[in-house]
């Protein structure tokens, strides 16, 4: 098997197109310019919100990430121009899942997602980057705990962090409804 054709998401996923018989796309109808892995996905009906994909083998709700399928286990229907009631502002908008409001997508997400914005990062990116690495690449609690103690405003920067991570997971639990009706 020669992979030297790019896949037409390339960007996205950097596969490359097997040259086998292309009838072994079963799962995406056969597309012969997508790898084996964007061959098996599809958007999730309510992509616009979430961005997710649904793997079609999965075996899953039809055409809905994981996420969607559990939070709302439906698709939601988006509509043009309407006028959000929380923002004011008209622009696309999206149903609620368990009534017929229609909000716009900003106001749907952050009543359903929370904001979370991250707080900044006390030192250089190139700290940030060895911070990052070391957390996310290593079994050590030795090791971190050394770098926090070379670079003591990281712990501030932890604590922050977590304490809007809560409030994000507070505001989920608490928004979690239709804000108009809170059906």
């Amino acid at each position: 098997m020669c992979e030297n054709n790019p896949c037409k998401n390339y960007e996205l996923c950097s596969g490359y197109i097997p040259t086998y018989h292309p009838d072994d796309y079963l799962c995406s109808g056969g597309d012969p310019n997508l790898c084996i892995n964007c061959a098996m996905m599809v958007r999730c009906k309510n992509y616009e919100l979430c961005s997710g994909y649904n793997y079609l083998c999965s075996g899953g709700e039809p055409k809905l990430c994981t996420n969607c399928a559990m939070m709302f286990r439906k698709g939601l229907l988006f509509k043009d121009n309407v006028e959000c009631p929380i923002c004011f502002e008209t622009k696309r908008a999206i149903t609620q899942p368990n009534c017929e409001h229609m909000v716009c997508i900003q106001c749907f997400s952050d009543c359903y997602y929370g904001i979370f914005n991250e707080p900044e990062f006390p030192y250089s990116k190139g700290i940030e980057k060895k911070y990052n690495r070391l957390c996310y690449n290593s079994d050590s609690g030795q090791a971190h705990k050394l770098f926090r103690d070379k670079y003591p405003l990281i712990y501030k920067y932890e604590e922050e962090y977590t304490r809007r991570l809560d409030k994000k997971e507070e505001t989920q639990l608490l928004n979690s409804r239709c804000p108009l009706c809170r059906k």
